[in-house]
């Protein structure tokens, strides 16, 4: 069977669709010794990947996505290719698109969480934008052989904005424990196939002291000690206004009771989001929060995780949730939203609180401030077991199977 991936979101720099979408194309690279496949990549990832199998080829498709262009070029490319499969690790499949196909939803965020805040666009961009993205996702799932949602809760949405969608053409198939598997990096650099993966770049950043980490991160981002942890996005689901305010109440709890400071650490991105997250912090007089920008994957990521106290995830909404299971691998005490598909992933391993409301995501911060031995103690001997029911090896296994019923 010839297969082909649309893997323009291959870079790293595309953070969740990034870590997904390598995992996907490097696992199947490993397991499958059958099929042929054709990878659609941006151009700078077109030369600097590599595959040891000659049964990968790479394809160019220098074509950013959600536009116009991508909805004329992606078809002419794959007809020349003419698979007998494709697969659409993301919504945006183009929709005159004909041949045989199967998408990924990982969220419906626009249906489950619309608002305007999401945008930078003016009303008339913004509408007609989300006139698009609804058909786009409308076409994709009703031509679609099959669908994958990343979780149950995916699955129930899917259901939920789309009934006329055939419940048979759905099958959750949950991503891996975050970061990614041994078989990923090396090859994404273009480099020898070392092996450990991402499992012995933790032990490897575990190892180094604490003085010298700190250190690092004071002078490559003048990061204050102690701090609290935050890894994601920026865009108004996040919950991170309500997050800045809750911390703000914890903060002066701390101070009064300690006579420290305590720090909050929001790492993501430099975008239009953390600027207005940026300004309403400063508006707002809250103290001791600090935007360090895009952190790379390596020593960096890891040096933030290993000191940070602890990390917190207020997001409303989310497909599966990559960043806790980050954390949790590396034995990180997490705190989550009580909502979105937190409880199905993460099970009884992190301390949930309501991240609707600014006083419990604070209480639920001054609580672990202040018991936080005692919670590590009973919350990350569960973490193994939540993290063992995740792996991007089972996840591309389930999704050559779904190829061979297509």
């Amino acid at each position: 069977m010839k297969i082909a991936i649309d893997a323009r979101f291959i870079n790293p720099e595309n953070r969740g669709l990034s870590t997904y979408t390598r995992n996907l194309v490097f696992g199947l690279e490993t397991i499958d010794k059958k099929n042929e496949y054709y990878i659609l990549l941006r151009q700078k990832d077109c030369t600097s990947l590599k595959f040891k199998s000659s049964r990968f080829h790479k394809v160019a498709a220098e074509v950013q996505w959600y536009g116009i262009k991508e909805q004329i070029i992606i078809p002419q490319i794959l007809n020349k290719i003419k698979p007998d499969l494709t697969h659409f690790p993301h919504f945006n499949v183009p929709v005159v698109y004909n041949r045989p196909f199967i998408t990924t939803i990982h969220d419906l965020i626009l249906f489950a969480y619309p608002t305007k805040k999401a945008t930078k666009l003016g009303p008339i961009s913004y509408a007609f934008k989300d006139r698009a993205y609804r058909l786009t996702i409308a076409q994709a799932l009703k031509k679609a052989r099959a669908i994958v949602a990343v979780s149950n809760s995916t699955a129930r949405d899917i259901h939920r904005f789309f009934p006329n969608i055939n419940e048979s053409k759905i099958t959750t198939i949950y991503e891996g424990a975050g970061g990614e598997a041994s078989f990923s990096s090396p090859q994404l650099r273009g480099g020898p196939r070392r092996g450990g993966g991402r499992g012995s770049l933790i032990s490897k950043y575990e190892k180094v002291s604490a003085k010298t980490r700190q250190e690092w991160l004071k002078n490559n981002f003048k990061i204050k000690f102690p701090f609290i942890f935050y890894l994601g996005g920026g865009y108004p689901h996040k919950n991170l206004e309500r997050l800045a305010f809750a911390f703000n109440g914890a903060q002066k709890n701390y101070r009064e009771k300690t006579r420290q400071e305590i720090y909050l650490v929001i790492g993501g991105g430099k975008d239009y989001f953390f600027n207005r997250l940026k300004n309403l912090v400063g508006k707002s007089k809250i103290k001791n929060i600090i935007f360090p920008g895009f952190i790379p994957e390596g020593r960096a990521l890891e040096y933030f995780y290993q000191e940070a106290l602890f990390c917190v995830f207020p997001s409303l909404y989310e497909g599966f949730g990559l960043p806790p299971l980050e954390a949790l691998k590396r034995k990180k005490l997490v705190l989550c939203n009580n909502g979105t598909c937190f409880p199905e992933i993460l099970g009884e391993s992190v301390v949930y609180f309501n991240g609707k409301s600014v006083t419990d995501i604070s209480d639920a911060i001054i609580n672990t401030l202040e018991n936080l031995e005692n919670l590590k103690k009973t919350y990350l001997p569960r973490a193994k077991d939540t993290l063992a029911r995740y792996s991007w090896r089972k996840m591309a296994r389930e999704t050559l199977e779904l190829y061979k019923k297509c």
